[in-house]
Order: C-alpha cells, then sequence, then structure tokens
C-alpha cells in the first residue's frame, strides 16, 4: 500500500496509475490516454458511493478525481456549486457545501518538523497482483484462459475490498482524530486494470490499482478520514486473503492445483 499524496503522488496517480502505467504526455484527455495505452476506464467500487451519488462500475471521470480523491469534495460539486450561487450563496458558501468535512489543508503545527507529516493522506493506493505463476499462464494462454483469469482477479480484489470495508476499516473520531469507530457505509475507491509492469521493458503483469480515498462517513453522517493506521496493520493479511480468494476461483473454473515454493529460505512461500 503506498499513500497518495499531493504533489508527486497525484501525477502519478493521474499520469500514471491512471493509464496503465504509461506516460501520459500533457494535454491528452484522460480516454484518450487509457485507449492509447490498452487499458480500459478506472471503475468505482465500494459501499460508500451512495453517500456521494455514484454506483459500483461507473467510469471514473477525471473531474471526479480531481474534486473526490484530490480536494475531498462532492464528485458532482460542480453542479452543486451553480445551483447554491444560483439561489444566492456565496461563492465561498457554495465551496464550502461541496466539502466533504474539513478542508484538507497542510499541517501547518510548528511542531511538525518533518515534510511528510505536514503532508496529508488524500488516499491508498492498494495494489493487487497474483502469483507469477498465474501471470505467465494469462500472458501465454488462450483468450479464454486469459478471460478466466481476469475474471478471477476481478472477485477476489472486490472480496477483499468487501474485507477492508465490514473488517477492517476505521474513521478516525475525535479531537485530533484519537479514537477510532467502524465507517458508516463502506470506502470509496477508484479501480484501475493494468496488464504491464512499469518498469523500462514492460513485461505482461495483471493487476489492479485501487485507490481508497481517505474520505469516509463516520457513525452519525459526518465526513472524516479513514485511520491509515487500521489498513496498514492489516495489509499483509489483505495480501494473504486476495491471494488464496484468486487462487480458490481459479481451481474451481479452470481445475488448477496449487503448491507452495519456496523462494528464501526461511521466508513465507
Amino acid at each position: 500500500m503506498s499513500p497518495v499524496r499531493p504533489g508527486a503522488g497525484v501525477r502519478y496517480l493521474f499520469r500514471g496509475v491512471m493509464v496503465g502505467d504509461g506516460h501520459r504526455r500533457a494535454g491528452t484527455p484522460l480516454r484518450a490516454a487509457q485507449d492509447e495505452a490498452g487499458v480500459p476506464p478506472g471503475v468505482w467500487k465500494g459501499r460508500g458511493l451512495a453517500a456521494v451519488g455514484l454506483t459500483a462500475g461507473d467510469v471514473v471521470t477525471e473531474r471526479q478525481a480531481e474534486l473526490l480523491l484530490v480536494e475531498g469534495r462532492h464528485p458532482d460539486a460542480d453542479r452543486i456549486e451553480r445551483e447554491l450561487l444560483a439561489q444566492g450563496k456565496t461563492p465561498e458558501q457554495a465551496r464550502r457545501a461541496t466539502v466533504l468535512g474539513r478542508p484538507i489543508e497542510h499541517n501547518k503545527s510548528p511542531e511538525t518538523e518533518k515534510a511528510k507529516e505536514r503532508t496529508p493522506w488524500l488516499g491508498m493506493d492498494l495494489v493487487f497482483r497474483a502469483p507469477s505463476t498465474a501471470h505467465i499462464a494469462w500472458a501465454l494462454g488462450d483468450d479464454e484462459t486469459r478471460l478466466v483469469l481476469e475474471l478471477c482477479q476481478r472477485i477476489a480484489r472486490d472480496k477483499t475490498l468487501a474485507w477492508f470495508e465490514e473488517s477492517v476499516a476505521q474513521i478516525r473520531w475525535g479531537s485530533g482524530g484519537k479514537h477510532r469507530r467502524p465507517v458508516k457505509d463502506g470506502l470509496i475507491v477508484a479501480v484501475f486494470r493494468h496488464y504491464e509492469s512499469r518498469a523500462a521493458e514492460s513485461k505482461p503483469l495483471l493487476h489492479d490499482h485501487a485507490v481508497v480515498s481517505i474520505r469516509a462517513r463516520r457513525p452519525d453522517g459526518t465526513w472524516g478520514n479513514l485511520s491509515a493506521d487500521s489498513m496498514l496493520a492489516h495489509i499483509v493479511a489483505a495480501d494473504c486473503l486476495y491471494t488464496l480468494l484468486f487462487m480458490e476461483e481459479v481451481t474451481a473454473r479452470l481445475g488448477w492445483a496449487w503448491e507452495p515454493r519456496e523462494v528464501t529460505p526461511g521466508r513465507r512461500p
């Protein structure tokens, strides 16, 4: 899991993650860049979508990503602002009405010395990649095999995200966010399918980036920030769960058997 932060993190999200880790030229529309890279458009996932008027499977537009993932605002903020301005609200009032929780700002506390501690998390980038043997089979297999492996990848990924929502995700609560509570609805996630690695010489590598918005609703319906610590503490468990779910799906659909392989003596297979 990697944090999405302002600056370089946002640039990588829009120029890399959203376009298959390719090199998006300045000024290229998102959909055109995705077509050029040969990847499908991103889709929204998560039970928290209903609170912002989105549905699982909706295509992620660039403007929605800017508003929701970068600015922490409602994905339809432009329309909401226009309507409020027409009702006589001031520009500041109209904008504030679209902010989910507190505005995202750098921590300006003089007690904070490290730059990374002053930089807010906008989201968390979770990467789902299957075992290496599956990559090889996906790259060299026939069309039917590839489609089945892609389906298994999607099912295992979505089940793991659901586990995060139901059993892991917690919202910060109280003064300074010291307390933790379960989220009210669920997570808001933008998922992007990739087919290659981002190495200099790209190689076939079926994997997904699931960018989790830092914003979620508290039990009382107000918006706040997810506890990154809660997510980080369960990353290894999530990786194991995803891998097992993927293997189960592949075995059920293709009849494959799996055997643990010790890569480094004494380390987990």
